[in-house]
């Protein structure tokens, strides 16, 4: 039998890798030996990955699996190629959005299957056929290669989650997840631990590749609450971060978690993401303020209704309006997620976004560079060929911008956008003791890593002020050191 599973994390980030996690406590709990590895950028720490090609040598193993997204495409097709090479004998299968939607460029990469949709119980499937030497056509949720051509096996479905097991934090350093606390909750320096209490989202946006998962399913509020303090006695979280699409969906279940949290006498810093049509009453509003919720985000995407309606959001701007008035009111801080740079956008609706925030002002804004994926509708061969491009980042660095404006007017925008907004999201790190010790720390004993990390982002001219390409380079510190 063949029980050792290596599990791949192409390139390491802000937060847990949570789908890989998920399907590692799944592949352990069917009797594999599971091992999972997380590569940095070596871009910014550059042959630091050495050590784990040598524990990956060591592990041997006889399956591995990367998830991936899409703006890791080119780090995995790297990595697949040195593992074929390394380890000839093992099987190599993808999972996640990007694999999902282009499976055809992983088997380009070398890889024997790939899983799309969610992976838990196809993966386990997947490796228990192979074991038994059964035919894996029959498992659905697979793409495979049979006699040169490509045959996807159906569609699995949507996993129940009444009874989901955790993920598999401690294959991973989550402690040193839950202290990067720059990548936990926006504006506040604490332990932050992270936790999904649904999945699936029913909405229909034109830039969203979510239609993958579009099957909304709630957690019970019991096992929710469990698993929060199951991470509270493992590692002393302060904070916590709920990672669904849509966690508020409802008043009714935002209420009876609120009032659970109240019950247990559990005390933490609260994130959470929502849609401003989705936020009901103030009463609910304030119970969430008592529970422990300092921050809610919201996908504004535009203050231009013209190009709401194009994105297919579903969303009104007086809805915005109430909602972030509601949320400010209740103490609670409102971060917008904006996008800017869609091929229908002009300057007019440029204007009136940039008007429209400093009506409304949210706490704070997070403004991306719109970016197709693949699975929308916008996606084409000149986003593929970027997806390879060195310099290729989600949200940042992408070469080719999709507007007929100017690049220059784009990246113009963005920067009044933000300066649109008050910041004292990022001030109120000025409220955490532990904020200046840590920076005190850093400048004496690392003072080169932010000297690198603003002169790189100079170099690619992407970010708008001094504060963003310092608060980058923090980050990415807090996020490969070991």
């Amino acid at each position: 039998m063949r029980k050792k599973v290596l599990l791949i994390n192409p390139r390491k980030g802000w937060r847990p890798p949570l789908g890989l996690l998920y399907v590692a406590s799944y592949v352990r709990a069917a009797g594999y030996e599971v091992k999972v590895v997380e590569f940095i950028d070596e871009v910014f720490f550059p042959r630091g990955n050495d050590d784990l090609w040598c524990e990956i040598e060591h592990f041997s193993p006889d399956f591995i699996g990367l998830g991936v997204i899409s703006w890791n495409r080119r780090v995995a097709g790297e990595i697949i190629a040195r593992l074929k090479s390394l380890l000839p004998a093992a099987l190599l299968f993808c999972g996640g959005k990007d694999p999902t939607f282009k499976p055809s460029a992983y088997f380009d990469f070398g890889v024997d299957y790939v899983v799309h949709g969610e992976g838990e119980q196809s993966c386990v499937r997947l490796l228990d056929a192979l074991n038994a030497g059964e035919d894996v056509l029959s498992i659905k949720g697979l793409y495979l290669l049979s006699n040169g051509e490509r045959v996807n096996t159906g569609k699995s479905e949507p996993m129940p989650v009444t009874d989901l097991l955790y993920p598999a934090f401690e294959l991973v350093d989550y402690d040193h997840y839950c202290d990067i606390r720059l990548g936990g909750i926006p504006g506040h320096f604490v332990r932050t631990g992270f936790l999904m209490a649904n999945r699936g989202c029913p909405f229909k946006c034109r830039f969203c590749t979510d239609p993958i998962r579009n099957i909304y399913r709630e957690r019970p509020i019991e096992d929710i609450i469990a698993e929060i303090k199951w991470q509270i006695d493992n590692w002393q979280i302060k904070g916590l971060v709920l990672l669904d699409d849509l966690f508020y969906f409802s008043d009714s279940r935002v209420s009876e978690f609120c009032t659970r949290i109240l019950e247990e006498g559990i005390r933490l810093k609260l994130y959470a993401q929502t849609r401003v049509d989705r936020i009901g009453s103030k009463e609910t509003l304030a119970l969430m303020a008592k529970a422990g919720f300092i921050q809610l985000a919201l996908g504004v995407e535009s203050g231009s209704q013209r190009m709401l309606d194009i994105m297919n959001k579903g969303t009104m701007l007086s809805q915005i309006v109430k909602a972030i008035a509601d949320i400010n009111e209740a103490g609670i801080y409102t971060y917008a997620f904006l996008i800017i740079g869609f091929p229908e956008e002009t300057e007019n609706d440029l204007q009136l976004t940039e008007k429209f925030l400093r009506q409304v002002k949210p706490t704070f804004a997070a403004v991306n560079y719109f970016m197709p994926m693949p699975g929308t509708e916008y996606y084409n061969v000149e986003d593929e060929e970027n997806l390879l491009d060195l310099s290729y980042s989600l949200t940042e660095n992408q070469q080719q911008f999709h507007s007929p404006l100017p690049k220059e007017k784009i990246i113009e925008y963005r920067g009044r956008f933000l300066a649109a907004v008050q910041r004292s999201a990022d001030l109120n790190l000025l409220r955490y003791p532990a904020f200046y010790l840590w920076i005190v720390q850093l400048f004496l004993f690392s003072p080169t890593v932010i000297f690198r990390g603003i002169v790189q982002q100079w170099q690619k001219q992407t970010y708008t002020s001094y504060f963003d390409a310092v608060r980058t380079s923090m980050i990415n510190y807090r996020i490969y050191r070991r």
